[in-house]
C-alpha cells in the first residue's frame, strides 16, 4: 500500500481524477502524457481497494511489448499476474477469456480446431482470390479483406466494397473451416458473436471481471469496440485509454471514431490529460502544426521542462540523395550534441529503394545500427526471449550483473507451458532451477547458435510444448521451426554464434532503423524523418481520408522525440514505372516551418 500511495502521489491532478473515477471512463491521453503510469496505478488501486477477491480485472493492450512493460510496472507495486488478473493482447483476451471457456459449449467445431499461422492464412487468402478469378486480386488484398470483415462483424455499411471482395471472403472462410482453422481476425469475430449473442456469457465474464481496462483503444478495431459495448451492457465497468490522433492501424480495421464514440456515450465520463512530459513546447507546437493546422490540441509541456526542443530541416534534391545526407549531415549534427546512437531513430515508410540506400550508406560509413524489420528470421516473442536468455548467460559468466529481467524470462517460459495446456499457478521450483541452469550454460560467445537451440530443446522440452499448444498466437512454433531449419549446415544462420545472436538483439550503442508504425509507444532523444516529398509522405494527399491518416502517422513519428526532430525533405521521387516526378516538398515540412516561424 505504501508503494502504491507513493506512485499515486506522483500523478498530476487529472491523472488522479482518472484513478479515482468509479464510473466508466475514457481517458484521452496525448503523446508523453503519462497514460501508462495512470493505467498501472488504476489497476493496482482497483485490485487493492475496490475489487474483492476472487474477482479481478482484465487489462487489454495492443502488443506484447506493452504487456511486458505493464507487467513489470505492476510487479513493482507488488501485484503479480494471477487468476485474478488477465494481462494480454486483445487476441489473447478473446481467445483465453471468451472462446476457450465458452465456444466448445456452443459450437461443435470448437471441439477440434487450431489457430492458423500468418503464413497459412496468407496462402489460403491468395488461394481464395485465385478461385474467385484471375482478376479478383485487389492491390491491397489483405487490407481490403480485413476492413471488409470488420465492417460486417460490426454491422456497419460495407456497400463500398466490390462483389468480388465478398466472394473472396466467403471462399476464404470456407477454406479455413475445411481445415479446422481460425485466423487472428476470426478470434475477435468469434468472441464478439459469443458475447453479443449470449447473455449468460456476459454474466460469467462480469462475475470474473467487474472491471476491464483497455490501453491504446483507438488501435484495437471495430469488433473489440462492439465487445466493449456488450460488456458495458452486461454490467462490466470499462476504463479506456487512448488518443484518436494516434490511430495509425487503419489497414487492420482500426478507426479513431470508435474511441470518440465511446467517450460520447452517456454512461462514460471523459478526462483529458493535457501535459506532455516527453517534449518541450517547440516540439509540441511543431507536431500539432502537421496534425491539424487549424485545430491546436492545447497540450502543454511539463512545467519543469525548460528544454523547448529543436527541429532541424535538411534539404535534398530527391529521395535518392537522402541516405547520404543522413550520414554526412544529419548524424554529425546529432552526434555533435552528444546524443547516444541508441537514442536516435530513423523512421521509414516501407521497404524499397530508400531503405536499401539507407542501409548501404550506414554500412559504408560504419555506423552501428539495428534494422528492426530484418527478415533473416522472425522477430517474435520467442526470438526476443532467446536473445535475452543468451545475453543474461554471457553477462553472468563474465561476473557482471545482468540487466536482463530474469523474472520476464521465467514468465514467458511459464506462459509457453500454459499455452501447451499445463495448468500451474507458478513455475515449479525444479523447472525454475532448470531454466536458470540452462541460461548459465551460455558462457561462451563463440558457442554455435545451433548448439544453444539444441540445448534449450533438450533441457526445456520446447518442441514438445510448441507441438502440444493448439494455438500459436505469438508465432513461437513457426519461429522455432525457422531457427532450427536456418541453423542447419549450409543455411543462412549456420555460422551464427550465441554472441552473434545476442549482439543482433541488443540495441545498446546502435542507431535504430524502423518503420513509422513500429515507432508507436516508444521514445528517443532524437528522431529522423526522411522521405518528406509530396505524394510520398503524405501519399495521395488529394484524398482527404488518406491525408488525415498520413497526418496521424507523421504526428506519431514526430512525437517520439524528447529533444530533437530532423526532417529530411526533397522535391522529387521515382515512381513505380521508374519515371521521376517533381512533386515538391512535403506539405508537412511547410506546415511545421510556418508554425515555428510564427512562434518565433
Amino acid at each position: 500500500m505504501e508503494i502504491l500511495s507513493k506512485e499515486y502521489a506522483k500523478l498530476n491532478r487529472q491523472q488522479k481524477k482518472a484513478v479515482q473515477k468509479a464510473s466508466n471512463t475514457v481517458v484521452l491521453a496525448g503523446p508523453g502524457s503519462g497514460k501508462t503510469a495512470t493505467l498501472v496505478v488504476k489497476a493496482a488501486y482497483l485490485l487493492t481497494d475496490v475489487i474483492a477477491p476472487p474477482r479481478g480485472l482484465a487489462c487489454i493492450t495492443y502488443n506484447n511489448e506493452a504487456v511486458a512493460e505493464f507487467r513489470k510496472r505492476l510487479e513493482r507495486l507488488n501485484i503479480k499476474s494471477s487468476g485474478r488478473v488477465f494481462l494480454g493482447t486483445v487476441h489473447s483476451f478473446c481467445l483465453n477469456c471468451i472462446i476457450r471457456p465458452f465456444a466448445p459449449l456452443l459450437k461443435s467445431r470448437f471441439a477440434d480446431w487450431q489457430i492458423a499461422s500468418q503464413n497459412v492464412t496468407t496462402q489460403l487468402l491468395v488461394k481464395a482470390a485465385n478461385q474467385v478469378g484471375p482478376d479478383a486480386h485487389p492491390y491491397d488484398l489483405q487490407e481490403t479483406i480485413t476492413k471488409l470483415r470488420s465492417r460486417i462483424a460490426c454491422g456497419e455499411d460495407y456497400s463500398g466494397f466490390a462483389d468480388q471482395d465478398l466472394d473472396i471472403l466467403k471462399m476464404y472462410r470456407k477454406l479455413l473451416q475445411d481445415e479446422g482453422l481460425l485466423d487472428f481476425e476470426g478470434i475477435v469475430e468469434e468472441a464478439l458473436e459469443l458475447v453479443r449473442g449470449h447473455q449468460w456469457v456476459r454474466e460469467m465474464l462480469t462475475a470474473r471481471f467487474p472491471w476491464v481496462l483497455v490501453d491504446e483503444y483507438q488501435d484495437l478495431g471495430g469488433p473489440l469496440h462492439r465487445i466493449v459495448e456488450s460488456l458495458v451492457g452486461g454490467g462490466i465497468r470499462v476504463f479506456a485509454v487512448g488518443d484518436p490522433d494516434q490511430s495509425i492501424y487503419e489497414f487492420a480495421g482500426a478507426e479513431p471514431a470508435y474511441l470518440t464514440s465511446l467517450s460520447e456515450r452517456p454512461e462514460f465520463r471523459t478526462i483529458r490529460l493535457k501535459f506532455n512530459y516527453r517534449s518541450g513546447q517547440r516540439l509540441i507546437d511543431a507536431s500539432q502544426a502537421a496534425l491539424a493546422p487549424s485545430e491546436p490540441r492545447g497540450y502543454e509541456p511539463d512545467p519543469k521542462n525548460e528544454d523547448q526542443g529543436e527541429v532541424l530541416f535538411f534539404k535534398s534534391d530527391s529521395i535518392d540523395d537522402q541516405p547520404n545526407i543522413i550520414v554526412s549531415q544529419v548524424l554529425p549534427e546529432l552526434q555533435a550534441r552528444s546524443f547516444p546512437l541508441d537514442e536516435i531513430a530513423i523512421f521509414y515508410k516501407r521497404k524499397g529503394p530508400f531503405l536499401d540506400g539507407l542501409v548501404d550508406a550506414l554500412t559504408e560509413a560504419r555506423v552501428p545500427f539495428i534494422l528492426e524489420k530484418n527478415d533473416k528470421y522472425p522477430r517474435t516473442r520467442i526470438t526476443g526471449w532467446l536473445q535475452r536468455a543468451m545475453r543474461a548467460g554471457l553477462e553472468l559468466a563474465e561476473g557482471t550483473p545482468t540487466e536482463v529481467d530474469l523474472a520476464e524470462l521465467e514468465f514467458i517460459y511459464s506462459s509457453i507451458r500454459a499455452e501447451a495446456g499445463i495448468s500451474e499457478n507458478d513455475l515449479p521450483l525444479e523447472l525454475r532451477a532448470r531454466l536458470f541452469e540452462t541460461i548459465m550454460t551460455f558462457r561462451e560467445p563463440e558457442q554455435s547458435l545451433r548448439q544453444g537451440i539444441d540445448l534449450l530443446d533438450d533441457r526445456l522440452n520446447l518442441p514438445a510444448l510448441f507441438g502440444a499448444a493448439k494455438v500459436d498466437l505469438f508465432g513461437d512454433r513457426e519461429t522455432w521451426k525457422v531457427l532450427r531449419r536456418e541453423t542447419e549446415d549450409g543455411k543462412s544462420l549456420a555460422a551464427y554464434t550465441v554472441g552473434d545472436f545476442n549482439i543482433e538483439g541488443r540495441k545498446q550503442g546502435k542507431l535504430v532503423v524502423t518503420t513509422h508504425h513500429s515507432s508507436k509507444g516508444r521514445q528517443f532523444v532524437a528522431v529522423v524523418i526522411p522521405e518528406l516529398v509530396q505524394e510520398v509522405f503524405p501519399a495521395v494527399p488529394w484524398v482527404e481520408k488518406n491525408l488525415k491518416q498520413e497526418r496521424r502517422l507523421f504526428y506519431v513519428a514526430f512525437t517520439r522525440a524528447k529533444r530533437l526532430v530532423a526532417l529530411v525533405y526533397g522535391a522529387k521521387y521515382q515512381k513505380r514505372n521508374n519515371t521521376v516526378k517533381q512533386s515538391g516538398a512535403s506539405q508537412f515540412v511547410e506546415e511545421v516551418y510556418k508554425r515555428l516561424a510564427d512562434k518565433s
